[in-house]
């Protein structure tokens, strides 16, 4: 789980999947929770070669310190589930979604 950078209070829960089947569904599941689709991001990369999405998982406000982190993950296949929230029982309702249907989370290793 990760805050957002800039001084918005904003938080935001983040799911690593190793396939887009998984990831699409969690996808739906919070949808059907009431996540709305300005609050869920779903990134990945379609081709073959990686590329570095390190600036967009900044923009988003993935803190400097994770960005590696994710961005090795997309060198490997993976899809990454973001989830905003302002409240922590929205949280605890999306990690649960997420890890449902197959997300890790990698920075609580």
């Amino acid at each position: 789980m990760f805050r957002q950078a800039n001084n918005n209070s904003q938080t935001f829960v983040a799911g690593v999947f190793c396939e887009m089947t998984g990831a699409a569904g969690a996808v739906r599941t919070l949808s059907d929770c009431g996540f709305g689709e300005h609050e869920i991001e779903l990134v990945g990369v379609l081709s073959s070669a990686a590329s570095d999405l390190s600036w967009m998982l900044e923009s988003i406000g993935v803190p400097a310190e994770e960005l590696d982190l994710y961005s090795s993950c997309f060198e490997h296949g993976a899809v990454l589930v973001i989830v905003r929230t302002l409240f922590s029982h929205r949280r605890q309702v999306a990690r649960q979604v997420l890890k449902r249907h197959g997300g890790t989370f990698p920075t609580e290793a």
